[in-house]
């Protein structure tokens, strides 16, 4: 059991940023790879990539719902039909490039530091 749980750290550990900046509430990753493995955090808690919630809970065997209760898909039918792939892979390119960019103004701001 113990083996288990140690391999579950390793595996939770590994798929964080390893940024270590302590908005999940612990010190570096390494801590709240291990909370989350006892259960004692919410493996939503890493606040640099929350959709990452979902690698861990599949790891520590929870099981989530894709989307809350009472929140719809972000890409629901509109009026007039849904949005065709191509428009979708667009919006996610530019949202990406947006996420990216305020990254890079961050680390910019460390630096400075």
């Amino acid at each position: 059991m113990a083996i288990a749980r140690k391999e579950n750290i390793k595996k939770i550990y590994e798929s964080l940023p390893k940024r270590n900046c302590g908005l999940c509430g612990y010190d570096n990753c390494g801590q709240f790879a291990k909370a989350v493995a006892e259960k004692k955090a919410s493996p939503f808690g890493c606040r640099q990539n929350p959709w990452l919630g979902y690698r861990l809970s599949e790891i520590i065997g929870v099981k989530v719902p894709a989307y809350g209760y009472g929140v719809q898909s972000a890409f629901y039918a509109k009026p007039g039909g849904a949005p065709s792939p191509e428009v979708i892979r667009e919006e996610v390119r530019g949202l990406f490039q947006k996420v990216d960019n305020i990254l890079a103004r961050i680390e910019d701001l460390k630096a400075r530091r």
